[in-house]
């Protein structure tokens, strides 16, 4: 495998593995095998690959993933890759089927992290004032370090808001899913 190939899939397995809690080694593989049941359950969106989104989904599904090591020859023998055939290109169309898909699974954990770093640094302002009044006893001439402070505690109450209104499209999305897996089942069975 090139270099620049096997470096770029250690660190997509890392990322993977850090936003799904849980411990992959390879998410890039396309050599799958599902159960019926995890097939009817799998619900994908992304248009480039499907690779990083079916471990993320499965994952927050709590779908069980088993990894079996394969063994992989280290040139293309036949054909050129159409997929990944430019790195960047590649890297940026992934990123972002994987920020969409970690979006609609756990939209809290995203925007609260968000809120929570634009609340710090509001913090940082707002005690860069602070610390300027309590030695000068004026605000001026750091004023502007208090509106800053404001707008970005205002920010960051906006993101959580946003946080817990897409936290309730994801449960509802959770629903329909569960319906469309339900109605997958009974026709298969039917």
């Amino acid at each position: 495998m090139p270099v620049a190939k096997y470096w770029g899939n250690k660190f997509m397995s890392r990322f993977i593995s850090r936003l799904t809690r849980q411990k992959f080694y390879d998410v890039s593989c396309g050599f799958r095998a599902y159960s019926r049941e995890t097939l009817q359950r799998l619900n994908l969106f992304g248009t480039f690959t499907y690779t990083q989104e079916t471990f993320i989904d499965l994952a927050f599904k709590e779908i069980a993933i088993l990894e079996v090591p394969v063994h992989v020859k280290g040139s293309r023998e036949n054909g050129k890759s159409r997929v990944a055939s430019n790195l960047f290109r590649y890297g940026f169309q992934t990123l972002n089927i994987i920020l969409r898909t970690f979006r609609d699974n756990k939209p809290f954990r995203l925007f609260g992290f968000m809120s929570g770093f634009v609340f710090l640094l509001g913090l940082g302002f707002a005690i860069f004032l602070g610390q300027h009044y309590l030695r000068t006893g004026f605000f001026t001439p750091h004023k502007w370090a208090g509106f800053i402070a404001g707008f970005l505690f205002v920010v960051s109450l906006l993101l959580l808001l946003i946080g817990f209104v897409l936290d309730m499209f994801a449960r509802m999305r959770r629903n329909q899913e569960e319906i469309l897996f339900q109605l997958k089942r009974d026709r298969d069975n039917g």
